[in-house]
């Protein structure tokens, strides 16, 4: 601990570019970086190979971090640094926060060629605004072994909110951002990856009542807009999920669940 250099002014070139990568998105894709606060981001971080520029503790965070990590303090080509109690809760964006913060290079994306295969299993997410649903969504993606996550045109998936509401599962997913959903619908059909889009319609396909096949992306829109017509009606499929009573829609994150969920257990029965 002795070793590391420590930092209590606000100034420190590296605080800086700490705050500036929390704050602006412009920034992150500027430096193609961004912010993990915590023990489990930064652990799930190391041990699914993404790179660390910058390793922040607190005093009670490194205390905290040595117990969890068994010992080990600093990483290979990772610039390590102590920061003063205040100055750990000044970066802290968390109710509980722990005193770890790291600063982690933005992973490689595939390309859209790369990633989808003619068996494999997608969700697209299109125009997706809440924090809360993209990670959640990625999150039950990778608990349910999908092959990959394509966001087009949604909020930023390396924004502090999203990354949290990942759990980690953002170093463990393939995914792929990109601006627009048509490209993305034209190379599902040239591989052969049947395109179904979740719309709010009681006459279309009702999920449950039919087997997901091999190839499958499941297209899921904005939260209170659902999908554009024209992108709806670009997919091979339009699906619903039946609901009972008065209730109109479902949250993006739980129908997405929902629809994921059949669509894995196709694969796995059949």
């Amino acid at each position: 601990m002795e070793s590391m250099a420590k930092i209590t002014a606000k100034d420190n070139p590296s605080v800086k570019l700490y705050r500036k990568l929390a704050r602006s998105r412009k920034e992150r894709l500027r430096a193609q970086k961004f912010v993990l606060e915590g023990i489990r981001l930064v652990t799930d971080a190391l041990q699914n190979g993404a790179h660390l520029t910058h390793l922040f503790w607190t005093e009670s965070g490194y205390q905290r971090w040595q117990m969890a990590r068994s010992g080990e303090s600093c990483v290979s080509d990772t610039r390590c640094f102590w920061l003063s109690e205040p100055l750990g809760a000044e970066l802290a964006q968390t109710e509980h926060a722990q005193g770890v913060f790291a600063i982690c290079e933005m992973p490689p994306q595939p390309s859209l060629e790369t990633l989808l295969r003619a068996d494999g299993q997608y969700a697209i997410l299109h125009q997706l605004q809440d924090p809360g649903n993209a990670g959640m969504i990625l999150r039950t993606a990778d608990a349910l072994g999908l092959d990959g996550v394509i966001y087009s045109a949604c909020c930023d998936i390396y924004s502090p909110k999203v990354v949290r509401a990942t759990m980690g599962s953002l170093f463990r997913v393939p995914l792929c951002c990109v601006p627009a959903v048509e490209p993305v619908l034209a190379c599902c059909q040239s591989v052969g990856v049947q395109t179904y889009a979740a719309v709010l319609d009681a006459a279309v396909k009702h999920v449950g009542t039919f087997a997901f096949p091999l190839g499958t992306a499941v297209v899921i829109g904005n939260e209170g807009n659902g999908l554009p017509p024209d992108t709806a009606a670009a997919c091979d499929h339009r699906i619903t999920i039946p609901m009972q009573g008065t209730i109109e829609s479902l949250n993006a994150a739980m129908a997405a669940g929902i629809i994921l969920w059949e669509m894995q257990r196709g694969r796995k029965e059949g």
